[in-house]
């Protein structure tokens, strides 16, 4: 039996920081998502795998658009006619309601949409058969421990494999769970909700594949897709990194170098050997400039120094290469890390989706009679704002889990 296995595609989401008039890079930004779900598709039928495993948040927005479903229902459609199933849940970002969707699911699409666990049965093409047990998300939050929730192994099944979006610890929104609760008695465990790509314990396996697309700066840990193997009690798996765009924050110090234009030369010279594996690499540069004057010196020039080495790495790299922001820092650890996770901030930001509670925080706005007369939000006008914001929000925040202890 082969699968791959994916989760948090977020395939709505916009990307943040990468704010160009090149043309180039525009268009692949604007048809990042698009290509690597088509990638994802690409991958699945080249290795001819049984089925698909997406592990929540295949959806960034609760609320997704015709648009965006339209093109994952098209993909899916590939999947069918080539016989390989999609085994699909909800997760906190897309938490599932029947309401929100405008086309009917291929017959090859198996969802998982309650909030307690099922035990689904799906036949193989070799007379096999996959036990598949697991949940969705059907509000924002999950703060049940659903680990316990889930079956012991399935005797009359060949293989039996768990499906769980969720965070590691005894407590949190996110379906909590502890590993030595994910019973040891499946053939595998599919992870969703982390970003960073993690095998958190081999026998069995139980990975979490993290996010197959970074959409901001702090999304460098994806290893891309797994692929499995099981066979004969033995599981063999493999990364496939399918990412149009590949972020990379680099850090140069650049304290000992005073001469300006040997400053520009030597970071320039330093960001085009830097290897890419990617339609597109962004960099987040740091220079660490040391203490006293040469610092504020160069803060003085930072948006020309940006500007500049923007445009000529573009040049150098054949568009290969996008720097988003170059920070001047007399350390590296001046940051400011706030004592909770990412995802508050989306919990936060989600009660602002709901229209009336939209014009209601923004009706200030509209006290200035020239702004009302030209100003008109829709629900798409207000989903994209508020979703940018969020990321924005969190590109300028370390979270307590980005910092090494």
């Amino acid at each position: 039996m082969k699968f791959i296995h994916t989760s948090d595609l977020h395939i709505d989401q916009p990307f943040s920081g990468i704010n160009t008039d090149n043309e180039t890079v525009k268009q692949l930004v604007n048809q990042a998502n698009e290509t690597v779900l088509t990638r994802l598709v690409d991958q699945c039928i080249n290795e001819a795998v049984d089925f698909l495993l997406i592990v929540g948040d295949t959806f960034h927005q609760a609320v997704s658009s015709i648009r965006i479903q339209a093109i994952l229902i098209e993909q899916f459609n590939r999947l069918n006619d080539q016989g390989i199933t999609v085994v699909l849940s909800f997760g906190n970002h897309d938490y599932y309601s029947p309401t929100r969707y405008w086309f009917e699911w291929p017959e090859n699409v198996l969802l998982f949409t309650e909030e307690a666990v099922e035990t689904k049965i799906l036949p193989l093409k070799n007379g096999e058969t996959v036990a598949i047990s697991g949940f969705s998300y059907q509000h924002q939050w999950i703060t049940d421990y659903k680990a316990l929730e889930f079956p012991e192994r399935n005797t009359q099944a060949t293989y039996h494999i768990g499906f769980y979006h969720g965070q590691v610890g005894k407590d949190g929104n996110y379906a909590p769970f502890t590993i030595s609760d994910l019973t040891p008695s499946y053939d595998y465990w599919a992870l969703g909700h982390i970003h960073k790509s993690d095998v958190i314990r081999e026998h069995p396996a139980t990975i979490y594949p993290g996010t197959p697309q970074g959409h901001q700066r702090k999304e460098t840990q994806g290893k891309g897709v797994v692929s499995v193997t099981l066979k004969n009690g033995q599981v063999d798996y493999e990364w496939h990194q399918l990412a149009p765009i590949v972020w990379d924050n680099i850090m140069i110090d650049v304290e000992t170098i005073k001469d300006r234009q040997e400053l520009l030369k030597v970071v320039l010279d330093y960001l085009t050997t830097v290897p890419v594996d990617s339609d597109l690499l962004v960099i987040n540069l740091a220079l660490q400039c040391g203490k006293s004057d040469y610092l504020l010196d160069l803060q003085q020039d930072q948006r020309e120094i940006t500007d500049y080495l923007q445009q000529e790495l573009l040049t150098l790299t054949d568009q290969k290469k996008y720097l988003t922001q170059v920070s001047l820092t007399e350390s590296f650890s001046d940051d400011l890390v706030m004592g909770f996770e990412a995802d508050l901030i989306d919990d936060l930001s989600r009660k602002f989706y709901d229209m009336s509670e939209f014009k209601r925080i923004g009706s200030d706005i509209l006290q200035n009679s020239v702004i009302a007369s030209r100003l008109e939000w829709d629900e798409h006008d207000v989903t994209e704002c508020i979703a940018r914001s969020t990321q924005l929000i969190k590109d300028k925040i370390r979270f307590k889990s980005e910092v090494v202890q």
